[in-house]
């Protein structure tokens, strides 16, 4: 396919996960090697394990994060893991305060 977009794997994080988990997570990721792009949305906590998971597997450096605002606006997720989220882009919807009414 060119110029397209392909979907390799679509995982979840589970309720309450363990440190195994994230370590799955990985591994599963790097089932499908040229698949490096990772889109992730999930909350700050979860982030930062996926990143923490990341390192352990040795994997700095090669996957490409694109998360939402939990986490580009914020340091904690990524305090001591920045060499782990080096180059990620983060998306930070407009907000706009409108005016009138409040329901």
């Amino acid at each position: 396919m060119s110029g397209g977009v392909c979907v390799a794997q679509s995982l979840k994080i589970p309720r309450d996960p363990k440190r195994a988990e994230f370590d799955k997570i990985i591994k599963r990721l790097l089932e499908t090697p040229n698949a490096r792009g990772v889109i992730i949305f999930a909350n700050e906590d979860d982030i930062r394990h996926v990143l923490e998971a990341t390192k352990r597997a040795n994997q700095t450096g090669h996957f490409l994060w694109v998360g939402s605002d939990s986490w580009g606006s914020k340091v904690a997720p990524v305090l001591q893991q920045e060499d782990v989220a080096v180059g990620a882009v983060t998306i930070l919807p407009r907000r706009v305060s409108v005016q009138g009414e409040r329901v």
